[in-house]
């Protein structure tokens, strides 16, 4: 367990143990299900917190379940900190590998410096996030999940904006008709990523087979590398990594496939064509500003692709397995979105 910056984390207390280290993705970015039903673009109209003055000065602090060099869901939460403190010219902190028993200790200590907004990275985090933020009425928190308070809002992952993308990618690029898709658990947030994924296939070519599963567990790469080996063995010739071991299974057997939140491409440089991109810069420097100039209100705030939260990683000279007539159809497409001339739907409901 560590903290940096202008601040060192605390001990852990008596009694307790090394907090746990949780670094993919999985266990985080797809308890959003419940998010996912209150999510629009921006702020939700409340009433700006009480207690936030115009012209104070800003510290930000973040705390964080795994490591900040995972380069998937911590690095993310960890660049966006960095990057809005040089942006803004404030003061940032962080604590990285932080079990849910820790998050309130660290949550009150960062609240009782003074730091102001403080973000609860992680869907663990939000009984903790709710508790201290109800004993610092002054401080603004924020989290990936409700409930949402007069002082605490929460942020989300759209990532089911580029996963219609991602699907028109597979489809176009597919020699063999049938393209694959392996996640974790039947949730509403994963569903919304399969459908937008199946949605994207069908638009570049209807008669594209879609396979998916789900291995059943947040994180288990061996679960994940095997479904993924059994489509691939199916026919799929481009993969949807969307847990752990989907880019192993792809790297074994020299099948495309597209990674997700981070650039992945390092996992396999020879497979991994591009990757949906989690951008939460936007989020952290709008809820800092607004902190700043004493108008920030509780609610959602989730900018998507059109505010530059979802984007999609180069593709480090493999676009040369892409007809380019699909690079330039996913390109139209990606700038319909962004423009707000196409809406991906947000389909939370079961995949049958």
């Amino acid at each position: 367990m560590s903290a940096a910056d202008e601040d060192q984390a605390l001990p852990p207390g008596d009694g307790e143990s090394e907090a746990k280290r949780y670094s993919r993705k999985d266990i985080l970015r797809y308890g959003l299900g419940g998010v996912a039903g209150l999510s629009a673009a921006g702020i939700f109209n409340g009433v700006a917190l009480a207690g936030t003055r115009a012209g104070q000065p800003v510290k930000v602090a973040m705390i964080l379940p795994g490591p900040i060099n995972d380069h998937e869901f911590n690095t993310v939460g960890y660049s966006a900190l960095q990057a809005t403190g040089k942006a803004l010219g404030v003061k940032t902190a962080y604590a990285e590998s932080i079990a849910g028993a820790d998050a309130a200790r660290f949550l009150r200590d960062y609240a009782s410096k003074g730091y102001n907004p403080i973000f609860a990275h992680s869907i663990g985090f939000g009984t903790a996030a709710a508790q201290v933020a109800k004993q610092f009425p002054k401080t603004v928190f924020m989290d990936l999940t409700p409930p949402m308070l007069k002082n605490l809002g929460n942020y989300d992952n759209p990532d089911y904006q580029g996963a219609y993308l991602a699907g028109m990618l597979a489809a176009g690029t597919s020699k063999s008709g049938t393209i694959g898709w392996v996640s974790t658990l039947p949730i509403p947030s994963l569903n919304a990523n399969f459908h937008a994924y199946q949605a994207g296939a069908k638009a570049m070519k209807p008669d594209i087979k879609v396979l998916h599963s789900f291995i059943g567990s947040f994180l288990d790469p061996p679960k994940g590398k095997e479904a993924a080996l059994a489509q691939i063995q199916q026919g799929a010739d481009v993969m949807s990594a969307q847990t752990a071991g989907v880019i192993d299974a792809c790297v074994a057997s020299n099948v495309l496939c597209i990674g997700a939140i981070t650039d992945q491409n390092f996992l396999g440089p020879k497979v991994v064509l591009t990757s949906i991109t989690w951008n939460l810069t936007p989020i952290v420097e709008s809820v800092t500003k607004a902190v700043q100039k004493g108008t920030w209100k509780s609610g959602v705030v989730s900018p998507g692709l059109k505010g530059g939260e979802i984007g999609m990683a180069p593709y480090h000279g493999l676009d040369s397995h892409v007809p380019p007539s699909v690079l330039k159809a996913v390109q139209a497409k990606f700038q319909e979105i962004k423009h707000g001339k196409f809406v991906v739907p947000n389909d939370t409901s079961k995949i049958k």
